[in-house]
């Protein structure tokens, strides 16, 4: 297992990324490179009423924006004389009806990039200068798309591999997405269940009314009170980075970091770096866990836990292999709370100890148990050796046709 990096975290209603999408390596093939190009196949398979999509994303090679246009040819976006300028070309791809024939289109390479679907709607997309594409914001009530219906994917497709994951980091929505990458093999990604998005919504009010934390305003109703989106705690947390004062969710964590704070400075803590490169000890002096090797991380806020890109879970690109590794592997300990009933890190463990303690990211928690798959925090792919990935991703070093769906 390589050092995961978290999946691109939208903290602003430009949807600046605080943190690029990543793939892992690609699959074991060495005759040749992945090929050009591949056919992409967009498909509904339930959802009545219209359905459109948008494929959006950075050329590789250049890292210009492009996206695909609906007769399947590619739009460069020029650089606007001003910001926020509306996108001039259409570049909604319609869809048919329930179970129709998909629409297969000419996949070129190109990274951090995404699939979005909207229903009874198209979405808005807007260019600033650079150009820079701004992308719908789920989180910010002022954007245009904000009370719509709409849902996304990620995907890197470059010279080594197609790398896709239906990712829940962010947000989960009423269009359930699915994935079905052909290529060496076949690896299929599940959508969410009928009803999953209402469960997790009311899952989520109950643990308020339990806890006292403000886990209902995760959730997004439309005007007829239907739930359209639930957001992750980092959404909510975002637009208070800067008043922390008032920042929800602000000192959640702090006693259960208090807890592993006092256990480790009498406790070694044993961090599996996996992938042979060895097991690494730490212990708490002063105010610091600092492990062999050197790498010291400081006491960690609620923002960081959530996060696992802020305080000393910053993802530097700076910092050694060996780092990054620990950073994952305490991140996920922290938002499965498995770190006071589990010293060995991350082996020894399996899913039914995540989440057992009051104090846990119930976010993480609720969407797992009401998806069959998907990536819930940052380092949701940590797992122990043996165990199953659950991640919500799919890679090929040879795609032949990658096919994304709406609906259940």
């Amino acid at each position: 297992m390589t050092p995961s990096i978290p999946r691109r975290l939208f903290l602003s209603g430009t949807a600046a990324a605080a943190a690029a999408l990543a793939a892992p390596p690609a699959t074991a093939r060495t005759a040749s490179a992945a090929p050009a190009t591949c056919e992409l196949a967009l498909a509904n398979r339930s959802l009545p009423g219209t359905v459109h999509a948008y494929v959006t994303g950075h050329e590789q090679g250049t890292g210009r924006w492009l996206l695909l246009r609906p007769d399947g040819g590619v739009y460069r976006p020029d650089s606007p004389a001003a910001p926020m300028t509306p996108l001039p070309v259409d570049c909604a791809i319609p869809l048919g009806g329930p179970g129709s024939a998909p629409r297969v289109l000419t996949l070129p390479q190109m990274f951090g990039a995404r699939v979005y679907f909207v229903r009874d709607g198209r979405l808005d997309f807007f260019l600033n200068p650079g150009p820079a594409l701004v992308e719908p914001a789920f989180a910010t009530p002022t954007d245009p798309n904000y009370h719509r219906t709409w849902s996304f994917c990620e995907f890197t497709f470059n010279p080594q591999q197609l790398y896709a994951n239906i990712s829940y980091v962010d947000l989960v929505t009423a269009l359930p997405i699915g994935l079905t990458l052909t290529g060496d093999g076949t690896h299929t990604v599940a959508p969410l269940p009928n009803g999953a998005v209402d469960r997790i919504a009311g899952d989520l009010t109950a643990q308020a009314a339990r806890d006292g934390q403000p886990w209902d305003r995760l959730v997004t109703r439309g005007g007829d009170g239907r739930v359209l989106r639930v957001v992750s705690p980092t959404q909510l947390m975002a637009p208070y980075f800067d008043r922390p004062d008032q920042m929800p969710f602000r000192s959640y964590f702090a006693p259960y970091v208090d807890a592993v704070w006092a256990k480790y400075r009498t406790t070694d803590l044993r961090i599996d770096l996996q992938g042979g490169r060895g097991v690494r000890t730490g212990r708490v002096s002063g105010d610091v866990l600092t492990f062999t090797g050197g790498h010291a991380f400081t006491k960690p806020a609620s923002k960081d836990v959530f996060t696992c890109n802020h305080g000393p879970f910053a993802n530097n690109p700076g910092d050694s292999d060996d780092k990054k590794a620990i950073l994952a592997r305490l991140a996920a300990g922290f938002n499965r709370s498995i770190l006071l009933s589990h010293p060995s890190q991350p082996n020894g463990t399996t899913t039914a100890d995540y989440y057992r303690d009051a104090v846990t990211n119930h976010w993480s928690r609720v969407v797992h148990a009401n998806s069959p798959i998907g990536y819930a925090f940052p380092y949701d792919d940590v797992r122990p050796d043996g165990q199953p990935d659950v991640s919500g991703a799919a890679h090929d070093g040879n795609p032949r046709r990658f096919t994304v769906t709406v609906g259940a």
